[in-house]
């Protein structure tokens, strides 16, 4: 299955340090300076509004929080793909983020998976795919 067609949102000040992470094959957070609170894409922490963050390498392991089939195409560069899977993943680091989901199924909410980062056109996407059996 081919992702090179999926759009990729452009970054913008809160979210460009997670983009330039995936860019490089990686999946960063941003944490708190203050309060330690982990984010993806940030300006102010909605925990204590500090607004200093330390960029931190994700272990790109989560839970599935939410997920979804996908029949329904409501854009052009998911007709090649329909039906599939996305959801919203809850990374080990706390963080929630709607990504695909990937490889084999089926795919439960609890269940743990693990973050791939896909190249699509000149841009990445982080993917996740199950790794075992439902927390």
């Amino acid at each position: 299955m081919s992702y090179d067609k999926l759009p990729v949102p452009d970054p913008d000040l809160a979210s460009a340090l997670f983009f330039a992470s995936l860019d490089t094959g990686q999946l960063d957070i941003q944490r708190c300076a203050r309060c330690g609170t982990p984010h993806l894409a940030v300006i102010l922490c909605d925990a204590c509004g500090g607004d200093v963050f330390l960029a931190e390498r994700a272990t790109g392991s989560g839970i599935i929080y939410s997920a979804t089939r996908c029949h329904t195409v409501h854009h052009p560069a998911f007709a090649d793909l329909s039906p599939f899977m996305g959801g919203i993943v809850e990374l080990s680091e706390g963080p929630r983020l709607f990504a695909p989901l990937i490889g084999p199924g089926p795919f439960a909410v609890g269940q743990a998976v693990t973050a791939e980062v896909l190249r699509v056109g000149d841009r990445k996407l982080a993917a996740f795919q199950r790794t075992g059996a439902t927390v």
